[in-house]
């Protein structure tokens, strides 16, 4: 149960061919009581995603038959839950602990005020650290109260730019929103998992998606 036993937590991960990293994941996520409720949404995965998650009891499996993007994900996620505050995880992190989501969840739940929590690697792995201090707002690691998105409009078509859609519904809100500082983690990058080549054609269309997004904001 939460720490005030009043607000329901749920964590919701999108995920995309993670066979080889999510099982590690949910280890640490359904491991910590101050969660109520986990869920996966496998965003159309041709590989074995879903077996992997439904081995776990406590995990929720939503599955896409095809692939709708991250912001569609998160969105499909949002909407199977009556959770107050929110979490969100990439399904690739390595080296996860139980005090980096307590980190991100915590201040959310001791100030009322605070609308949204956004996790910044450091002391990870040196790609990972540069590239989240060269952009952290594209971080996805991130808690929010549900009246955030009050107002925040269609973002279930805006793919990796999800991340910048948040960011920028809370400037153009002035809602209240703090960078947690997360140690020794960081993620898969996308040429280690596809190979050069098809890594970087998934980082160039995941630029396209949020460089979209600014365009439109």
């Amino acid at each position: 149960m939460s720490l005030s036993n009043s607000e329901k937590i749920a964590v919701i991960i999108p995920a995309l061919n993670e066979e080889e990293r999510i099982e590690s994941v949910l280890d640490i996520v359904t491991n910590l009581s101050l969660i109520d409720e986990v869920i996966v949404v496998d965003d159309g995965s041709i590989d074995n995603t879903s077996e992997i998650v439904k081995k776990n009891p406590r995990v929720k499996l939503i599955s896409h038959s095809e692939n709708k993007g991250k912001g569609g994900a998160i969105a499909t996620g949002i909407n199977s839950t009556n959770a107050e505050i929110l979490v969100f995880i990439d399904a690739d992190l390595i080296g996860l602990t139980e005090e980096h989501l307590r980190d991100l969840i915590e201040p959310v739940l001791e100030d009322k005020n605070l609308m949204m929590t956004i996790g910044k690697f450091e002391s990870g792995r040196l790609r990972t650290d540069l590239a989240q201090k060269i952009s952290p707002f594209l971080s996805g690691q991130r808690v929010i109260r549900r009246e955030f998105l009050n107002g925040i409009g269609n973002f279930e078509s805006s793919g990796f730019g999800v991340e910048i859609y948040f960011t920028k519904h809370a400037k153009d809100l002035r809602l209240k929103t703090k960078e947690i500082r997360l140690s020794n983690i960081s993620h898969v990058m996308k040429e280690e998992k596809l190979g050069f080549k098809d890594g970087v054609i998934a980082r160039l269309n995941m630029y396209k998606d949020i460089f979209s997004v600014r365009r439109k904001a």
